[in-house]
């Protein structure tokens, strides 16, 4: 398949961005603040949530979705095929429905980074 060498990549940048920058983003974003580990008054709320509509938050969001989409149709796949979902029809209506679903997550998210609605 000629594009099997780009959804590997993808996996790839996927595991790195799924292991590393997912957790630390969660941390920040959803336990940080109730553990009085960021700070939590209106005025510093506010600076912070200013910085959300800046267009490197927005593309580290593209990104960390996109990537751990790829990553999660991409092990979904081969779970499913050890499970029981074998041969090349199974493994292509794989490819095409798990594929899809990375792609057409990560063109959501991309017109969400890009129209600045994330939050």
């Amino acid at each position: 398949m000629l594009l099997e060498p780009i959804f590997w990549s993808l996996f790839s940048l996927g595991g790195f961005i799924t292991a590393f920058l997912f957790p630390v983003t969660l941390f920040l974003l959803f336990f940080a603040a109730p553990f009085h580990l960021w700070p939590t008054d209106p005025a510093a709320y506010s600076t912070f949530g200013g910085h959300w509509k800046e267009p490197l938050v927005r593309l580290f969001f593209f990104v960390l979705i996109g990537g751990s989409l790829f990553h999660g149709t991409h092990r979904l796949k081969f779970m499913l095929m050890d499970a029981g979902f074998k041969g090349r029809s199974a493994e292509a209506f794989l490819d095409v429905i798990l594929n899809g679903v990375a792609i057409f997550g990560s063109l959501g998210a991309l017109f969400y980074a890009v129209r600045g609605w994330l939050f």
